[in-house]
């Protein structure tokens, strides 16, 4: 993230650090089963792809472990061989064995299963391609519910994988095929398996709630359990030579929630989540090399290694034992280490975030254009929906602001795009800070992606009722900007009702094109919002990697 945080006290890093400390801090009465995940999804992939790929003598049998019992009604039949697999981890202790910490927290009654992280992985064996997509935790999104709601991407699992899945395929336009859940004891076995792995650490590091203690630098070697706190990180301290931790100081911050700095006796990292899915990235790359290089021809590690995954590993009903072997031998022999790793770009509210006058702490919001970049990079394409005409789409604007001069100014800059502009009484007040929202009807999802792709800013997508019948509705909010046409049309509004909550938009923009001044959008630009973050996040000077 250093590319990112060009300083250590103000700018976006102190705007992260402020997202984070409040973010802990809100959540310190919660079980820790809440706040302990498994980040490894992507690396069982891997592992699989390439050990089954050497292993098809006895795969068979080992993968006959695997339990198949989930039913995910939202996934999408692939087309051709590509598939989009998405990837949760379980916290549940009780699925666990041979880790005593886990094992007591479930005698104790520490349980339950939720998704902190997002992974989705694209699998191309044609062009022999994996491609990997993370998606913040705390991301802000319509459809996260059932029922089209709005909450953190995270939530979504509450109401199980179907409406995770949904929720992907709803707001980031990913279609879903296949689903793959796995526990803290996979990644712990995996691990152990190989016999441990080394890592490149450049700086001492600690931190207290993951159990994270590096208490060395240089080419270091992981077991399974320190490998998990490795990757369990996301309130981490460097400490460059000459620097000595201040234990107790950093302990009582943790338990508080008040990170400190200059009492730890080295530097808070900062970056939280971002940061952790960061270091998790560079170590599943690590992982897969070192599977490639300790695996393949031998039987003895690659049966053991396949014997760590299968048993703590669930997979919807449909990921059967064909369609993994012909994955793995598709994809036998490519360097998969070496697979692009993106995380979606965000926009951090350093604010807590109110929604409809309902508390959601601290939140991150999807950007554009950059969500929808790296969406194209994972996919390998654009969406076919930017080359439909503006013409053929109609559009309503909903005040999302209580702004009916910023609502009808939206409406006027659409349509001089070319967008048939449908009235609508509507209005969606939802407070003074919100992101945009496309609203499209099911099957009209490309038209959406048209649509969002003439708006910048906290945009996202989102399948539901548009209003006034249109194709699709922009539910305006606080921070966005249309596109400058190149030419504009001629608008005409009424409006009933003042500027403020319950304003309404009740006239459509009539005429025809002409050669005039665009209607400018005003827009709210929150200080509390920082600039977008990047697809593809720079290394930290600290952060753990790959042994030279």
């Amino acid at each position: 993230m250093t590319g990112d945080l060009p300083d250590t006290n103000g700018g976006m890093a102190g705007r992260l650090r402020a997202y984070r400390t409040r973010r802990r801090a809100s959540k310190a009465r919660r079980s820790r089963a809440r706040r302990w995940l498994t980040r490894t999804g992507i690396a069982v992939v891997l592992l699989i792809v390439i050990v089954v790929g050497g292993t098809a003598i006895y795969s068979s049998v080992q993968l006959g472990k695997i339990k198949r019992d989930t039913q995910v009604k939202n996934l999408v039949p692939h087309v051709g061989n590509t598939e989009n697999i998405l990837l949760i981890g379980s916290t549940d202790r009780c699925a666990v064995t041979n880790l005593k910490s886990f094992e007591q927290q479930c005698a104790a009654g520490v349980n339950g299963i939720n998704s902190d992280i997002v992974i989705v992985v694209r699998i191309n064996p044609s062009a022999k391609r994996i491609t990997l997509l993370s998606i913040p935790r705390d991301t802000f999104v319509p459809d996260a519910r059932v029922g089209g709601l709005y909450n953190k991407i995270d939530a979504a699992l509450d109401d199980g994988p179907d409406q995770l899945a949904a929720a992907i395929e709803q707001d980031f336009g990913i279609p879903i095929n296949h689903y793959v859940e796995l526990n803290f004891g996979t990644f712990n076995n995996v691990v152990n398996a190989l016999g441990g792995i080394n890592m490149y650490f450049p700086d001492r590091l600690y931190d207290a709630n993951s159990g994270l203690d590096i208490t060395k630098t240089g080419c270091l070697h992981l077991n399974g359990l320190e490998s998990l706190e490795l990757v369990r990180s996301r309130h981490l301290y460097y400490f460059t030579a000459g620097q000595t931790p201040n234990f107790p100081a950093i302990k009582a911050a943790a338990a508080s929630g008040a990170f400190v700095t200059s009492e730890a006796g080295g530097t808070y990292d900062g970056t939280g989540d971002l940061g952790r899915i960061t270091r998790v990235h560079l170590f599943l790359k690590v992982l897969a090399g070192d599977v490639q290089r300790k695996g393949l021809g031998n039987p003895i590690t690659d049966n053991s290694l396949i014997d760590a995954i299968a048993p703590n590993l669930t997979v919807d009903s449909t990921l059967g034992d064909s369609e993994l072997l012909h994955i793995a031998l598709d994809l036998h022999g490519d360097n998969l280490g070496s697979a692009p790793e993106l995380t979606a770009p965000i926009v951090v509210d350093a604010a807590p975030y109110e929604y409809k006058g309902y508390g959601y702490g601290d939140v991150v919001f999807p950007t554009e254009p950059q969500d929808q970049a790296a969406v194209d990079q994972f996919m390998g394409s654009t969406p076919p929906g930017l080359k439909i005409s503006p013409t053929k789409i109609t559009v309503s604007v909903i005040d999302g602001t209580g702004s009916a001069a910023a609502t009808a100014a939206t409406a006027s800059q659409l349509h001089a795009l070319g967008y048939p502009i449908v009235a609508t009484t509507a209005t969606n007040y939802v407070g003074p800070v919100s992101e945009t929202t496309v609203i499209y009807a099911k099957g009209h999802l490309q038209d959406a992606e048209r649509v969002m792709s003439s708006l910048t800013g906290t945009v996202v997508l989102g399948e539901g009722t548009p209003a006034g019948g249109a194709d699709v509705s922009v539910n305006t909010g606080t921070d966005f900007s249309v596109a400058t046409p190149s030419s504009a049309t001629t608008a005409s509004f009424t409006t009933a009702g003042t500027s403020g909550p319950g304003a309404v938009l009740t006239s459509v923009i009539a005429g025809a094109p002409v050669a005039a001044t665009p209607v400018t959008v005003t827009t709210t630009t929150n200080p509390n919002l920082a600039p977008p973050t990047s697809a593809t996040p720079q290394i930290a000077p600290w952060d753990p990697r790959a042994c030279p």
